[in-house]
C-alpha cells in the first residue's frame, strides 16, 4: 500500500472514530503514519426535531507535512426519529489526507446544512475539569449525568472518558453530549441523546452559577468566571446567571461587558438594578454613567 494511500486510510478512521456516537478505540493506536494530536469541534445548528448538524477537524501533530489544515474533516449530523431513542448519523462532508482540507468546501457544506433546517443555535455548556465548591450535592449536579434524565442505560462512555460539554436543543429534549479522552485530552466522542428533563438547562446553570461564587470566595476567580459565563450561556434567560456573569466580568476588569451583562439581569428582573447598587463586586462600575442609571438604591 502506497504512502499516500496509508495517509488516508489513517485519517478517514481518525475522523470516523471522532463522529462514532459511542466511544471506539484508542485514537493513538490506529496507524503510526498519522496521528491525531488534537480535535476541534463546534455545532453549526439544530433542527425543528432531534436532529443537530456539527463540524469535527482533526489535526496531526505540527510539522507533520500537513501545513496547519486537519487531517480529516467532517461535516455531518445527528438525528434520533420521532418515538426513537437511537441517534443516525450521516455525513455531507468527509474529506481525508493531506491537501484534503478546502475552506470552500467546509463553508459550503455547513450553509447548506443550516439552509436545510439546521438553523437554531443551541444553548452550550463547558463541564470544566477543575474543582468544585465545597458541596458534594453541587459535584453531583455538574459533573454527573443524573439531571439530564435520560434513558440510556449502556451506551454511556466507560471511565477513560470525562464529560466535557454539552449542547442543548431549544426546546430543552435533546441534547448532543461530548467526552474527552483523559489519557489524551483534545479527542472527543459524541452521543446524542433524548433528555426528560424540561428544565435541565436551568438546573444546571443554577449548579454552575452556584458554583462560580463558591470558587470566587475560595480565591479561584479565573474558573469561578468561567462557570459564570457558563451558566449565563446556558441559561441566558435566567436573571441569576447573568448577574452572577456580570459580577465575574466586573471582578476581571471588563468594565464594558459587565454592564451589557447586567442590563440583561435587571431587564430579567429589576431587583437586581437594587443588589448591584452596592454590591462590592460592582464597585470598580460606580462611577461609570451607564452603570449608575442601570442601578437605584434600596428603599429605606
Amino acid at each position: 500500500m502506497s504512502y499516500n494511500r496509508v495517509m488516508r486510510r489513517a485519517a478517514f478512521l481518525a475522523g470516523l472514530l471522532a463522529l462514532l456516537p459511542r466511544p471506539g478505540a484508542a485514537q493513538e493506536t490506529m496507524a503510526d503514519e498519522v496521528r491525531i494530536e488534537r480535535q476541534e469541534w463546534r455545532v453549526l445548528g439544530w433542527n425543528d426535531e432531534c436532529g443537530v448538524a456539527f463540524t469535527v477537524l482533526s489535526y496531526p501533530p505540527f510539522g507533520s507535512g500537513y501545513a496547519g489544515d486537519p487531517a480529516s474533516t467532517r461535516v455531518g449530523t445527528f438525528s434520533i426519529p420521532v418515538a426513537k431513542d437511537d441517534a443516525q448519523l450521516a455525513w455531507t462532508l468527509a474529506a481525508d489526507g493531506q491537501f484534503s482540507f478546502s475552506q470552500k468546501d467546509l463553508d459550503k457544506a455547513e450553509k447548506d446544512l443550516k439552509k436545510d433546517g439546521y438553523s437554531h443555535p443551541g444553548f452550550p455548556e463547558l463541564i470544566q475539569d477543575a474543582r468544585i465548591g465545597d458541596q458534594p450535592l453541587l459535584a453531583e449536579a455538574i459533573l454527573s449525568t443524573s439531571t439530564l434524565k435520560t434513558r440510556i442505560e449502556k451506551s454511556w462512555p466507560g471511565p477513560e472518558w470525562r464529560w466535557a460539554g454539552a449542547n442543548y436543543n431549544p426546546l430543552n429534549t435533546c441534547g448532543l453530549f461530548v467526552f474527552e479522552k483523559k489519557s489524551d485530552p483534545k479527542h472527543y466522542t459524541f452521543l446524542l441523546a433524548r433528555v426528560y428533563n424540561p428544565r435541565v438547562r436551568t438546573d444546571r446553570a443554577y449548579a454552575h452559577a452556584s458554583n462560580a461564587r463558591l470558587l470566587f470566595n475560595t480565591g479561584d476567580l479565573d474558573i469561578g468566571a468561567v462557570e459564570a459565563e457558563t451558566a449565563a450561556l446556558l441559561a441566558p434567560d435566567l436573571p441569576i446567571a447573568r448577574y452572577e456573569h456580570a459580577a465575574m466580568l466586573a471582578l476581571t476588569g471588563q468594565s464594558d461587558q459587565a454592564v451589557k451583562e447586567l442590563a440583561a439581569a435587571v431587564k430579567l428582573d429589576d431587583k437586581y438594578s437594587v443588589k448591584a447598587y452596592d454590591d462590592e463586586d460592582f464597585a470598580d462600575l460606580r462611577r461609570r454613567e451607564d452603570f449608575r442609571k442601570l442601578t437605584r438604591p434600596p428603599r429605606r
